[in-house]
């Protein structure tokens, strides 16, 4: 009866950590911080841009934006559009669900950046992106701010100069 009772804890636990490993290799978010080193104010965060990210065969992957108030990067969604904080909680909730398995599944094709600034376009941008995986320790815990499930985070960063119409650095 105990020899029973450890396989099914052990099993019940490989099967929960197992669930946490998949989820955190199939669901993703992507930060990307967009700048322009000729701006001063708000850190150079440049809003009403558009991005496009491109795979190694140019091929558009993903489609994004700035917002007009603070430069953050926002992903459109084939289906959701666009996760921002101006959406309803719940919705707000379900886009960001649904953009977490969208993104897990192409981040990783990643590798350029086109930018539209106005009427400044640089093509082609190599992006160099990090990958930052939740603990399988720890993500079960209950936390306040309700992080749930894994994920793999990813993030680059990409800045640009409007002035002369080109990028001045990039890194993951």
């Amino acid at each position: 009866m105990t020899i029973r009772i450890l396989v099914l804890v052990v099993g019940l636990l490989a099967g929960v950590y197992g669930y946490g490993y998949w989820h955190s290799a199939s669901h993703a978010t992507l930060t990307v911080l967009l700048s322009d080193s000729a701006r001063k104010e708000r850190e150079g965060r440049v809003l009403n841009a558009e991005l496009v990210f491109l795979d190694a065969s140019s091929k558009p992957i993903a489609r994004g934006k700035t917002d007009h108030k603070l430069g953050l990067v926002l992903l459109r969604h084939p289906a959701s559009g666009y996760c921002s904080p101006d959406v309803a909680p719940g919705a707000f909730r379900a886009c960001v669900l649904a953009q977490s398995e969208w993104i897990g599944g192409w981040v990783n094709d990643l590798r350029f950046v086109s930018v539209v600034l106005g009427n400044c376009r640089i093509e082609r941008v190599p992006v160099q992106v990090t990958a930052n995986r939740d603990s399988l320790w720890t993500w079960w815990i209950p936390l306040r701010e309700g992080s749930g499930t894994p994920l793999t985070h990813y993030a680059a960063q990409l800045v640009v100069d409007a002035r002369v119409c080109t990028v001045t650095g990039y890194r993951g």
